[in-house]
């Protein structure tokens, strides 16, 4: 992987102040619990820089179970298990990192870089335009952007609508009315983004094999035909869930069975 792209990244300004807000509101201490963060964040960082990866990712994931879940420090922890030779654990952090910041260059390239060393090299089927359209609209902005877009449309429909009904010239009713269709429309589609945008942050269904190697089965027990092998970094779809067994999907369309922890889920609990 390149030394330019190994480079750790710092805390995003907008997340920063979303996570002091969001403190601000649940703890009265929330001058002192951010600086705990982070003196943890410092010390992750430092410890990766001296090249002491296994300290890093305990550090950066110590982060994730307090909440604190960015693209940085997904990103980071990714590079820190793929220094540490974890390729599936590196995977699904980059893939985390990538769900809550679809657009940024260093999270996709270090993908591209992991994914080519999966030894699985599946064929995709791919998806109905219109399906990728909607995916790259509701990716386009994070669920609060698209929340506050629908606000503030909706408050402009509302004064538009006031303009429409209460004046008496032809001219303005008509901008009034055809503002308010519109502002409508617009107002109702930010709200399904932000919806969606949200269920596709907290609800993936996506998984990583996070295992050297995994026997997927026929049926949902060991005694079950094996169907083929998968191995550690490669993509699947959780569709059916049995006690401690998950059915997946890949994306060629093949099935089957496996233990749950053979993979690990590719969500985040803060929907952005």
């Amino acid at each position: 992987m390149p030394a330019k792209k190994m480079t750790i990244k710092h805390f995003n300004s907008e997340y920063l102040r979303s996570f002091c807000i969001s403190l601000a509101l649940v703890f009265f201490s929330s001058l002192q619990g951010w600086s705990q963060i982070d003196s943890l964040f410092t010390l992750a960082n430092r410890q990766y820089q001296q090249n002491e990866f296994s300290l890093a990712a305990k550090s950066y994931q110590q982060l994730t179970e307090k909440g604190i879940q960015t693209p940085e420090i997904f990103y980071n922890l990714g590079n820190a298990y793929f220094k540490n030779g974890y390729l599936g654990y590196a995977i699904l952090n980059y893939e985390k990192a990538k769900l809550l910041d679809p657009h940024d260059d260093d999270i996709a390239q270090n993908l591209a870089i992991a994914n080519a060393r999966v030894t699985d090299k599946i064929d995709m089927i791919p998806d109905f335009f219109i399906k990728r359209w909607l995916y790259h609209l509701i990716n386009l902005l994070p669920s609060n952007t698209w929340a506050m877009i629908g606000l503030v449309s909706f408050a402009a429909m509302l004064a538009m609508f006031m303009l429409y009904f209460f004046s008496g010239n032809i001219a303005i009713k008509k901008f009034g009315f055809y503002s308010t269709v519109a502002l409508l429309l617009i107002s109702m589609l930010a709200y399904w983004c932000a919806v969606k945008r949200k269920k596709y942050v907290t609800e993936n269904y996506a998984a990583i094999v996070v295992e050297p190697s995994v026997s997927i089965k026929s049926s949902p027990d060991t005694e079950g035909n094996n169907v083929f092998v998968l191995h550690e970094g490669t993509k699947v779809m959780i569709i059916d869930s049995i006690e401690s067994w998950k059915e997946i999907r890949l994306t060629d369309g093949n099935k089957g069975w496996l233990e749950s922890k053979a993979i690990q889920p590719i969500h985040c609990c803060n929907g952005q």
